[in-house]
């Protein structure tokens, strides 16, 4: 009994680090885009048909451009590490497959986050303010979409059914431990 439970758990174990692998070029965008951001606002402070702000002052041209090259940078040590260590994850792919997978779901993350933000100021919810759901899913699955919209058989063998669900069960859980340390940092003015 003892056995099948230590068994499971490292299963469970097992599967949660590989989708924590896997996902990590799309869940650190938007970490890199916080520490870089800052400077001209994607919106250039223009306001949407509506007569609020597009998207608002967090989210910059300084930061998308540092966030998605922070996370292709990640993505890049992952396919490398991977090499030398003799895993085949990323590295299953030839490597301009691999290198547009982490493109899009780099982009795909902050991408969803600016939508989230364009969401958010129509419904009249302030820059840092909660959105339940939207804050912590917006980046996720616009970034899996586009993934598998431009690369449907790379998205295929490394996204299984498991692994998106897993992404969903523990993003919001990685989402809330991110801003409690951005906010810690100093580099978010709320922990959520």
């Amino acid at each position: 009994m003892l056995r099948q439970f230590l068994h499971y758990l490292a299963l469970l174990f097992s599967m949660v680090a590989e989708t924590l692998w896997i996902m990590l070029p799309a869940y650190t965008p938007n970490n890199f885009a916080v520490v870089f951001g800052g400077g001209t606002p994607i919106d250039f402070g223009r306001n949407f048909v509506d007569g609020k702000r597009i998207l608002g002052d967090g989210k910059t041209f300084r930061g998308f451009t540092g966030g998605l090259l922070g996370g292709l940078l990640v993505a890049n040590v992952e396919y490398f590490l991977e090499r030398l260590v003799g895993v085949h994850i990323f590295s299953s792919l030839p490597y301009f497959s691999f290198l547009k997978l982490a493109f899009v779901l780099a982009f795909g993350a902050l991408a969803g986050d600016c939508l989230g933000s364009f969401v958010k100021r129509r419904f009249g919810v302030e820059r840092g303010a909660k959105f339940p759901l939207l804050d912590q899913y917006d980046f996720l699955f616009i970034s899996l979409l586009l993934a598998w919209l431009v690369d449907r058989s790379a998205f295929k063998s490394l996204y299984t059914p498991q692994v998106v669900l897993l992404a969903v069960v523990l993003t919001p859980l990685l989402h809330r431990l991110a801003n409690v340390i951005a906010y810690r940092l100093g580099l978010k003015d709320v922990p959520w």
